[in-house]
């Protein structure tokens, strides 16, 4: 079966009416079996027949997207979340239920900056265009000379000319001091100059985390940002990233991996649900405020969705904020968090919408850019129209 969850919203002019339906747990929890991505997605008929006509057209939108690619990169979907307003309009699981977490790879560079803007926030860091030197000082000793002039703001905008991805899991799940590493290597190309898309100045950033606030990313996380929104951290897997896949983190509901030093992965491989998902876009859609708390401050998330760089070839999106991907989708600006293999989180807040979808990343998967061709071809002209 296909479990849904619907709600009502109004919002910019879009007059969304669904019916309220509740979720039958029978078949949405534990070992649920739910259709995969490439066969039929229609409403089974155990649920309220009166259902929105948008919400019916997404969901077939979506289906026919699926369908229409022919090559079977979408199998390893697992979940579809679509909330206007903060409902959810649509709500889809394939093969996979709404309690199960998955790794969300690089959206995991969102959390981090939503991470630095509230250490911004509290001033547990002075501003963005602090350097290496300052900022990390107990290693200034290894750092290249290129090294120490990188700014915060260079890693944020991936502009600090470090090695691309990738090159964290081929040379350091087995170096002792994975920071170090970095630095003494440091720039491959001048930094502020171009984009380079690069893990490694995002592990630097979650470095910079534990330098400031004297906490380990994860438990500063769940204080100010996943305790919050809701997310259930405990119990928490932090198993040490020595081979890939990760020994016991498959067998792991909430997980966020480190390095030998014990220095959370701040480009990948947090564990999260779907729904968990939706609430990092929420949570944006909102300036950062979170049922009448300010999480994280406006100018923050206004600043981290801005476009500071061009992305070039990137297919992703054509500009990139910090650790936000910042684009179009119909004529309507957005900005997304993306990871490999499908994982994706899409907010337009002219349409007060957020997307996510969860995938089982592996090879030959529908990618990003793929995901966000659906939202901006099916979605948004859906609720546009």
């Amino acid at each position: 079966m296909i479990c849904g969850s619907l709600g009502r919203a109004t919002q910019s002019g879009i007059a969304v009416a669904v019916a309220v339906a509740s979720v039958a747990t029978a078949g949405c929890s534990g070992a649920s079996v739910s259709p995969s991505p490439s066969e039929s997605a229609s409403v089974p008929a155990t649920e309220p027949a009166d259902l929105s006509a948008v919400s019916e057209e997404i969901a077939a939108g979506m289906q026919a997207h699926f369908d229409n690619s022919n090559t079977g990169a979408y199998d390893n979907v697992r979940a579809v979340l679509v909330t206007v307003g903060g409902q959810r309009l649509v709500e889809r699981y394939y093969e996979s239920s709404a309690d199960a977490t998955s790794n969300v790879h690089s959206v995991t560079k969102s959390v981090m900056s939503a991470l630095i803007g509230i250490a911004l926030d509290e001033g547990h860091l002075d501003s963005v265009d602090q350097t290496l030197a300052d900022l990390l000082p107990s290693h200034v000793a290894e750092m290249s000379l290129q090294a120490k002039g990188i700014t915060l703001r260079q890693l944020l905008t991936m502009t600090g000319g470090l090695p691309s991805e990738g090159d964290v899991v081929d040379d350091f799940v087995t170096a002792r001091g994975w920071v170090g590493k970095i630095l003494a290597d440091g720039p491959i190309q001048p930094p502020g100059q171009n984009f380079a898309y690069s893990s490694d100045g995002s592990h630097l950033l979650s470095a910079i985390m534990v330098q400031a606030t004297g906490q380990s990313v994860l438990h500063y996380a769940r204080e100010r940002l996943f305790a919050p929104l809701g997310i259930d951290t405990d119990p928490a897997a932090e198993p040490m990233m020595r081979t890939y896949p990760i020994r016991g983190y498959d067998q792991a509901d909430f997980a966020w991996p480190t390095d030998p030093e014990g220095v959370h992965l701040g480009w990948c491989c947090l564990k999260l649900t779907a729904r968990d998902m939706a609430k990092l876009g929420q949570l944006w859609l909102n300036d950062g405020d979170w049922n009448g708390t300010q999480l994280v401050s406006a100018q923050w998330v206004t600043e981290s969705t801005q476009p500071h760089v061009e992305t070039g070839s990137s297919a992703v999106a054509d500009q990139y904020g910090y650790h936000w991907w910042v684009t179009e989708v119909d004529g309507q600006p957005a900005f997304a968090a993306a990871g490999v293999g499908g994982q994706l989180v899409a907010v337009v807040p002219a349409l007060d919408l957020v997307v996510v979808v969860s995938s089982i990343a592996d090879v030959g998967n529908a990618q990003a850019e793929d995901l966000m061709m659906m939202v901006s071809y099916v979605i948004v002209p859906t609720l546009r129209n």
